[in-house]
């Protein structure tokens, strides 16, 4: 039987959830990497091995199913990295996105690292730069995704205006995939305040969190098929991400972070919106009360609310990577807050239970067969 590991980072180390394909019954090892903060991880189904992406000391690596670690730092210049990826054909090829939006390649399993100099020229270079202090992010690479079919096809997600680019050829050069995606926010009737919103109160938000993509997820059964959370919108394409169709409606709000998608089912996604709630005042990124995670089994055309089994009062919200899907029948998701509750699904969102509570922030969420 298989052996399931749900990977959280935090904002003070790893925490593991493990189970057996049944996924029934959890138990929690760790903290592992004491001390640091981790933002995401990259599991080597080939070499068995884990990597994982550091806001303090960058890349690191276990052989032993998480309980030990090693630093790969060679080349890294900049060492605050948001997420890391494994060439899906190749263990010996590893890509890691970083603070200030730098893309950094390994072609030794991170031995050694060198920046990616066509990135340096990708599409709106001007806004990619330099830092800004709005948000809880900053200026990264926090989303890198590769074709499973087609390596050489890659798309990066960073927190600027543009959002999201695509690369054809391993890199070399890249484009825009922002075609039919709104380039600013509806405006919500009220401000953060409670009063009413004018026109410059919503010119003054774009400004501070600009229309940027927050996640993104290629569907494993058709790589064509691409669903993508906006700060303002959730959006799904059928070529690649050449074009984009909004499917935000009958959600309770398009402001959202995470997002994962079915491992064989094309037309299964699932979200959780950042609500605006009466309580959230200072912020618009907090879910207030009934916490729910919204699936579509139609490809976005409609969106049902799945609660069974999830708290009615919670004060919370689920990072940009906290939320991922593995690949048994049914799928198990799963998603971890920002305080600290880790939640799973043994079908397909159907029922939730929580597996893990009273951990630091969770700010990553991966789930590995092994």
């Amino acid at each position: 039987m298989p052996k399931v590991m749900v990977l959280a980072g935090t904002t003070d180390g790893l925490y593991i959830g493990e189970s057996d394909g049944k996924r029934k019954r959890w138990r929690r090892r760790g903290p592992y990497l004491r001390g640091m903060s981790i933002s995401h991880f990259a599991w080597d189904p080939r070499k068995k091995m884990l990597y994982a992406a550091t806001f303090d000391d960058g890349v690191y690596a276990s052989r032993n199913m998480g309980r030990t670690w090693s630093p790969l730092n060679k080349g890294l210049a900049v060492r605050k990295v948001w997420t890391v990826a494994v060439h899906p054909k190749d263990s010996d090829q590893l890509w890691a996105g970083t603070h200030f939006s730098y893309l950094f390649h390994s072609t030794d399993r991170g031995r050694t690292w060198a920046v990616v100099n066509g990135y340096l020229n990708a599409p709106g270079k001007e806004n990619r730069y330099g830092d800004w202090s709005f948000g809880t992010g900053g200026n990264a690479i926090h989303g890198l995704h590769i074709d499973p079919q087609d390596p050489r096809r890659m798309y990066v997600v960073s927190s600027t205006d543009h959002g999201a680019v695509r690369t054809e050829d391993g890199g070399e050069t890249w484009t825009f995939i922002r075609r039919g995606v709104i380039e600013a926010c509806p405006l919500a009737e009220t401000s953060e305040l409670g009063k009413p919103k004018s026109p410059e109160d919503g010119q003054r938000h774009l400004d501070q969190v600009h229309a940027c993509t927050h996640r993104l997820g290629i569907t494993p059964g058709d790589p064509r098929i691409l669903y993508r959370q906006q700060h303002c919108g959730v959006y799904r394409s059928d070529d690649h991400g050449e074009t984009w169709q909004d499917i935000s409606a009958g959600l309770p709000d398009r402001h959202g972070f995470p997002l994962a998608v079915h491992p064989r089912e094309t037309e299964t996604a699932f979200i959780v919106p950042a609500y605006q709630g009466k309580k959230c005042t200072r912020h618009n990124s907090c879910i207030v009360g009934q916490l729910e995670v919204y699936r579509t089994r139609s490809g976005g055309r409609s969106w049902e609310a799945l609660r069974e089994g999830l708290p009615d009062e919670v004060h919370t919200v689920v990072l940009r990577h906290g939320m991922d899907a593995d690949r048994l029948r049914p799928a198990g998701v799963y998603f971890g807050t920002s305080t600290g509750e880790l939640y799973a699904s043994a079908n397909e969102g159907d029922a939730w239970r929580r597996i893990a509570s009273g951990l630091p922030r969770i700010q990553g969420v991966v789930a590995v067969v092994a």
